[in-house]
């Protein structure tokens, strides 16, 4: 409510009184018991699937982490092994 100190004092009387308005005809409402009770077991199940239960089992980290650098060191060879082709091919074509 810091905004409240640079408005001047007509906005002031004008926000509280539609304030006291609203207190009178705003009421709450209580919810279905249906919708608490859902709620409530879909907040004790939680989300197994989360990043945090993947960084938990560290064994499966490392297999993803040894699959990433593999797949990099293959590309690396590939590419390694197609820049040689290339180059072979090239100095023939000179001769």
């Amino acid at each position: 409510m810091g905004k409240r100190k640079n408005l001047p004092d007509a906005s002031l009387a004008k926000i509280s009184s539609m304030e006291n308005r609203l207190s009178g005809t705003l009421k709450p409402v209580a919810p279905r018991r249906e919708f608490v009770h859902g709620l409530g077991q879909r907040i004790q199940a939680g989300n197994q699937t989360s990043l945090v239960y993947t960084v938990a089992n560290w064994h499966i980290l490392a297999m993803l982490i040894a699959g990433f650098v593999s797949v990099a060191v293959l590309l690396a060879i590939v590419m390694r092994a197609l820049l040689a082709l290339s180059e072979k091919k090239r100095i023939a074509l000179n001769r």
